[in-house]
């Protein structure tokens, strides 16, 4: 056993896999069921870049309350929106209530928990020792990947359950999203057994805040979000199976594969920042990224497009917990949710450009461009990480 792992580490960690297991079979599910139901690649594209917005709002609620008044709360109730969100694909297939729902799970990818994610950042940070501090985010983010790994996986025998149903296609994905809401449902209690330190240090001025080195984590962020936007989990999704025109099954095997590799990547991102440094680590990973993005659009087939999306996650994978536990480390106890929440909040106000003219290219079979577009500002956000925080490793 870890020697930094503890009650709170254990339970975290926990919700992470199961959250990650319902956040990763839905990015799957609901863009190809959206098509199913007849909708087009604006308004697919339009609908999650609604979910972005929605996100933003969230995230600022988060930072303002999560530091002075309890992450664990601001967790609790934003499981509670996930299973909302969820339940709504049973109650209509019109498409402004389900953008509506939509939206409000901010189902775009990603195995970080959105708003909730930033909460449960800060929690971490709170339970674990500071010399452990890269370890212990490089095993949630490992745990995360397993439970996407899990999510999509599910996703593969949606065909053979679609056959069991007698009435057709779409009771399929209603149970795999009902598999979900159980998910939700069971990390919202899982959640309540979490202890927080009610004595830490608390915010206590709601605009005190280290705006310098928010300035260049934001800055940073944006740019990454003007990238990760035009690929983002379901619109990739909605990518391939426009482009190569891959089932749901194809698709959910290359994302199982990805992250298998992401699983690994996370599990030794520690090590390989104590032998380069953290932040050439993350400036590494995220260029190389940028490299396999470029060589994934000129791909001829599904399999080598797969393959190189399926590379692209192996190295950037090492730079996500590494950039988590970078960001907790410069900031002070008592913004650390704030810090996480805001700092990413111009991301994705500028990833919320990418969904609906990712969905304009391909509906005019502009099918390199989304991603060649999204390789240029991944490799500008690795330049500009590299000269703001080159000399804080």
């Amino acid at each position: 056993m870890a020697k930094w792992l503890n009650k709170n580490l254990f339970l975290l960690m926990l919700s992470r896999l199961l959250r990650s297991i319902a956040q990763a079979s839905l990015t799957i599910l609901v863009p190809i069921y959206l098509s199913k139901l007849g909708f087009s690649g604006v308004q697919i594209g339009l609908t999650f870049t609604l979910s972005v917005i929605v996100g933003i709002l969230f995230s600022i609620g988060v930072g303002f309350f999560a530091d002075k008044h309890g992450r664990k709360i601001v967790i609790l109730v934003m499981t509670l929106i996930n299973s909302i969100s969820v339940l709504g694909f049973f109650l209509t297939t019109s498409y402004i209530p389900l953008m509506l729902f939509v939206s409000i799970g901010t189902i775009r990818g990603g195995g970080g928990g959105g708003a909730a994610g930033a909460a449960q950042q800060a929690l971490i940070a709170e339970s674990a020792d500071s010399q452990f501090r890269n370890n212990v985010f490089g095993t949630f983010s490992f745990f995360g990947a397993i439970g996407s790994t899990i999510g999509y996986a599910l996703t593969i025998i949606l065909p053979y359950i679609s056959n069991v149903f007698k009435d057709g296609w779409r009771d399929g994905y209603l149970f795999l999203m009902a598999i979900a809401f159980v998910i939700y449902i069971s990390t919202f209690f899982i959640t309540l057994f979490v202890q927080e330190d009610k004595n830490r240090p608390k915010r206590q001025n709601a605009f005190k805040l280290s705006w310098k080195l928010l300035g260049k984590f934001s800055l940073t962020n944006a740019v990454n979000g003007l990238g990760t936007g035009f690929f983002s989990g379901p619109i990739l999704v909605y990518w391939f199976f426009v482009r190569y025109g891959a089932g749901v099954d194809l698709i959910s095997v290359i994302y199982v594969l990805s992250n298998i590799a992401r699983a690994i990547s996370s599990i030794s991102s520690a090590r390989v920042a104590k032998f380069f440094g953290t932040v050439k680590t993350i400036v590494s990973v995220r260029a190389i990224g940028a490299i396999m993005l470029v060589f994934m659009a000129l791909m001829p087939t599904f399999f080598l497009a797969g393959l190189f999306y399926l590379l692209r996650m192996f190295f950037v994978s090492a730079g996500i917990p590494l950039r988590q536990s970078f960001t907790m480390g410069q900031t002070k106890e008592e913004e650390r949710a704030s810090m996480a929440a805001l700092s990413n909040l111009p991301q994705q106000i500028t990833s919320s450009i990418g969904p609906t003219a990712s969905g304009y290219f391909m509906d005019y079979s502009m099918m390199e461009a989304p991603i060649f577009i999204a390789a240029i500002f991944q490799f500008a956000n690795a330049a500009l990480y590299w000269y703001f925080f080159k000399k804080s490793d």
